[in-house]
């Protein structure tokens, strides 16, 4: 899988549901991967930021965070803009990033004043062109596969395992 943008790109979410609820379960057990994922938030988070975090580190991966505006130059998005010294061209800027690790999660969210701009996912789409290493949506306008994927666990986890029940009856056919 190139990206995971979203629980469509799992072709079997079953098994990803399997395997997460087994490395749930044995977290720390031989899990070295020893890769880096470069954690890039263009809004605040808590909850996502905290859980990306600890999920790496419990596989054994390294992370890195830039939090865009507040750490970071501002991203230009516009084709064709005239860079003057305040922001990066998103272009160069993810190109970047993806230099430095072997995974890109980022958080884009909506800007919640255009609806059909939100939609569109512009700012995700440029990113997923840009990057040279897979990219993983932490969460976007329309999209949140890691917490559609932790629902789906949850809900394997807890959901009342049906037990086949066999009914016998014996005696004369009616």
């Amino acid at each position: 899988m190139k990206q995971f943008i979203s629980v469509n790109d799992v072709k079997d979410v079953k098994k990803l549901i399997d395997k997460a609820i087994k490395l749930k379960k044995n977290t720390f057990k031989k899990n070295k991967i020893c890769k880096t994922i470069g954690l890039v938030f263009f809004n605040p988070s808590l909850r996502t930021r905290l859980s990306s975090q600890k999920a790496a580190f419990n596989i054994g991966c390294n992370t890195w965070i830039l939090n865009i505006d507040s750490s970071s130059w501002k991203i230009e998005t516009s084709d064709g803009s005239v860079m003057n010294y305040t922001q990066e061209h998103i272009k160069e800027a993810i190109g970047v990033m993806s230099l430095y690790c072997d995974i890109l999660a980022v958080r884009t969210f909506p800007g919640l004043l255009d609806r059909e701009y939100d939609y569109e996912e512009i700012l995700l789409k440029k990113i997923i062109k840009y990057s040279k290493v897979p990219v993983v949506n932490l969460e976007s306008a329309t999209l949140h596969p890691l917490q559609s994927l932790a629902d789906l666990i949850t809900i394997e986890e807890f959901k009342k395992k049906q037990k086949i029940k066999i009914v016998l009856y014996e005696g004369p056919n009616l």
